[in-house]
C-alpha cells in the first residue's frame, strides 16, 4: 500500500473563489546590451575559450574563433543555396558541432533560425504534418535536413538544403559574410503540453538584450566560469540559458548529447565535477532522477555556484532530495536556484542570483525569486493563485500559428497561461490553468496530483500525467508509467494503481476517476520532457493503448 508522505499531506489547496488583488513586481531596469546579436555570433576575437563537445569517449574542443570561421563557411554555402538576409531556415538542433556551426552560420547570413524539436519515431508522421504546416505558415523557405526526401519539407513546401553539404567546409578567415540579421532572429516553438505548438518569434535586439541580461544576472566571467550542459539545443533552456549565454560571455561550454543523461543520469553530475563546471541547468525531472543514483564519494561539486532548476513546476521534495544526495559531494545549498521562464519571454522571467537552499512557501509551493532585470510580473497576492502576467523589455513579437501570425500586445501584459501568486516579493507558480478543476470549492491542478504521486510512490513510478476528462472536465484521469521490472512481474499492478488513487484522495481529498497503469514510454512528452496532458486525454478517450495498458482502475 502506498502511504501519504508528510509533504503531500501538508499541501494546502487554494479555495476556488476569487484571488486577492493583483500585485506588480518589477525587476531592476534593463541595461542596453553591450553587444549586438551580430557581434555575439561572430566571436573572431576569442582564441582562448570555446566549446568542448562530449559524446561518450569522444571529445573535441574548438575555440570560439575556430567556430566563427566554420560558421562563416556555412553562411557562404547557405548563400549558394539561395539563403538571403531576412530568410528563415529550419533545422533540428542537435548538441553537436554541425548544429552549432549551422546556427551561427544562419545568423552570419542574416537569416532567422527556426528551431525544430527532434521528432519521436512513434509520431514521425504527425510531426511532419503539424510542423510542416507551421513552417509554411511562418514563411519559412529552407530546411536543413539529412533526408533529401523529407516529408516535413514536402508538407511545408520548403527547399531542402542537405546537411551533408554544410559539413567539412574550409573555415573562412577572409571574405566573411557580414549581413545584418533581420527583425526576427529566432523562432522557437512552445512546448505543446496543453495545445498545438506555436512558433514564438523573437526579435534580434530582444534576443541580444536578454542573453546579455542573463550574463549580468548570473555574473558569468570568462576567467572563472565554465558551463556544463546536456540540455537539447532545440529547447530554450539549452539554446539560450546554456549555449547563447556562454557565447555572449565568451566562457567555456561543455556540451553533451541529451541521451547521455537519459541513458545514465549520473553522467550529468560526474561530468560537471570532472570538467570543473560552475554553471548548469535542468528541469525538475532531471534533478529528481539525479538524486536517486549512486555517486563516487570522491566526486567534488564544490565549484558549482549556479545550478538552475526550471522548465516545469519545481517540486520541493525534489529540491530536498537533491540537496541530500549532493551535500556529501560538496554542492553548496546556495547553488541550487529554482527559476521560472517561458519562450514568450525568450527564456527567463524570475530567479534569484543565488539560492537560499530548498525552501517552501504557502501551500507547499517553491518560491521562484523576484523578476529579473527588465521584467515585470503581475499576480494575486498569495496564497490564493490567479493568472500570472508578464511584460517588459524581452517579450516576444508574436505567435506563428497554422492560422497565421498573432502579434503580441505591445507594451501590455502577456498572460502566461500559468496560475500563481506573489508572496514576500517572490513569484510562486502553481500550475497550468488549462488543467485545473474546481472540486468541492477548491482549485485542484494537474500538477498537484502528479506531485502527490511522485512524493508517495517513489521509485515504483517512472512518470505520471494527470488530465481532465473529456466527458467531465471537473474530474481527473491519471496515467502512470511503471518500470520494466514491475511491468514484467505483473503481480500487484492493480494494487499499485488502487494505492495511488487512495494516496491522492488522502492527500488532496480528490477521487481520481480513472488510473491507467502503463508501460514505460507510453506517456507522450513535449520536446523539453514535459508530459503532454492533452495527448494523454486523447489516448484515454480513444482507448487505443492496447498492450501498453497494464491495468485500469475505474
Amino acid at each position: 500500500m502506498i502511504g501519504v508522505t508528510a509533504g503531500a499531506a501538508e499541501r494546502a489547496l487554494a479555495p476556488a473563489g476569487p484571488a486577492r488583488g493583483p500585485v506588480d513586481l518589477t525587476g531592476p531596469r534593463a541595461r542596453v546590451p553591450g553587444r549586438s546579436l551580430e557581434e555575439v555570433v561572430r566571436p573572431f576575437e576569442e582564441a582562448g575559450r570555446g566549446i568542448t563537445f562530449l559524446d561518450g569517449r569522444d571529445r573535441r574542443t574548438l575555440t570560439y574563433r575556430e567556430l566563427a570561421g566554420r560558421a562563416a563557411a556555412v553562411a557562404q554555402r547557405l548563400g549558394e543555396f539561395g539563403v538571403r538576409p531576412g530568410d528563415r531556415v529550419a533545422a533540428n538542433a542537435g548538441n553537436d558541432l554541425d548544429t552549432v556551426a549551422l546556427l551561427m552560420g544562419v545568423w552570419f547570413a542574416g537569416a532567422a533560425f527556426v528551431s525544430l524539436p527532434k521528432p519521436s519515431r512513434r509520431d514521425a508522421g504527425r510531426f511532419a504534418r503539424d510542423f510542416g504546416q507551421l513552417l509554411k505558415a511562418c514563411d519559412c523557405a529552407f530546411a536543413v535536413t539529412e533526408d533529401t526526401e523529407s516529408e516535413l519539407a514536402a508538407f511545408g513546401g520548403l527547399k531542402v538544403i542537405p546537411a551533408a553539404a554544410l559539413r567539412g567546409l574550409e573555415p573562412l578567415t577572409r571574405g566573411v559574410p557580414d549581413a545584418l540579421i533581420g527583425d526576427t532572429a529566432l523562432i522557437q516553438f512552445t512546448s505543446g503540453s496543453v495545445s498545438m505548438p506555436k512558433g514564438v518569434a523573437i526579435g534580434s535586439s530582444t534576443l541580444a538584450g536578454h542573453i546579455d541580461m542573463l550574463r549580468r544576472h548570473y555574473q558569468l566571467e570568462p576567467d572563472h566560469d565554465r558551463i556544463v550542459s546536456w540540455l537539447p539545443l532545440y529547447h530554450d533552456m539549452g539554446l539560450i540559458a546554456a549555449f547563447l549565454q556562454a557565447l555572449i560571455a565568451r566562457v567555456d561550454l561543455v556540451l553533451m548529447p541529451p541521451t547521455s543523461f537519459a541513458y545514465g543520469p549520473a553522467t550529468w553530475l560526474n561530468t560537471l565535477a570532472a570538467e570543473r563546471g560552475t554553471f548548469t541547468a535542468a528541469p525538475d525531472f532531471a534533478y529528481r532522477m539525479a538524486a536517486t543514483v549512486p555517486y563516487d564519494s570522491g566526486l567534488d561539486l564544490s565549484g558549482v555556484r549556479v545550478s538552475l532548476c526550471g522548465g516545469e513546476r519545481v517540486n520541493p521534495r525534489t529540491m530536498r532530495d537533491f540537496q541530500t544526495a549532493t551535500e556529501p559531494l560538496g554542492l553548496l545549498p546556495g547553488a541550487l536556484i529554482p527559476s521560472y521562464g517561458l519562450a514568450e519571454n525568450v527564456v527567463g522571467v524570475s530567479s534569484p542570483t543565488h539560492g537560499l537552499g530548498p525552501r517552501v512557501g504557502p501551500g507547499g509551493h517553491v518560491p521562484l525569486g523576484a523578476p529579473m532585470p527588465g521584467v515585470a510580473v503581475r499576480a494575486p497576492e498569495g496564497p490564493v493563485p490567479g493568472p500570472v502576467l508578464i511584460r517588459g523589455a524581452y517579450l516576444f513579437d508574436g505567435y506563428h500559428t497554422i492560422d497565421g501570425f498573432i502579434p503580441a500586445a505591445r507594451g501590455g501584459w502577456h498572460d502566461t497561461g500559468d496560475d500563481g501568486f506573489i508572496h514576500d516579493g517572490e513569484l510562486h507558480v502553481v500550475g497550468r490553468r488549462a488543467e485545473v478543476a474546481s472540486i468541492a470549492g477548491r482549485n485542484v491542478f494537474a500538477e498537484d496530483i502528479e506531485a502527490v504521486v511522485r512524493d508517495t510512490a517513489g521509485a515504483a513510478v517512472g512518470a505520471c500525467a494527470a488530465f481532465r476528462l473529456h466527458s467531465d472536465d471537473q474530474r481527473f484521469g491519471l496515467m502512470v508509467e511503471v518500470p520494466p521490472s514491475t511491468a514484467r512481474a505483473g503481480d500487484g499492478i492493480g494494487e499499485l494503481g488502487s494505492g495511488i488513487r487512495a494516496a491522492v484522495r488522502d492527500a488532496l481529498g480528490v477521487r481520481v476517476a480513472t488510473v491507467q497503469v502503463v508501460r514505460v514510454g507510453t506517456i507522450p512528452r513535449t520536446t523539453s520532457g514535459k508530459v503532454q496532458r492533452a495527448h494523454c486525454r486523447q489516448l484515454h478517450a480513444e482507448g487505443t493503448l492496447g498492450r501498453r495498458l497494464l491495468a485500469a482502475i475505474d
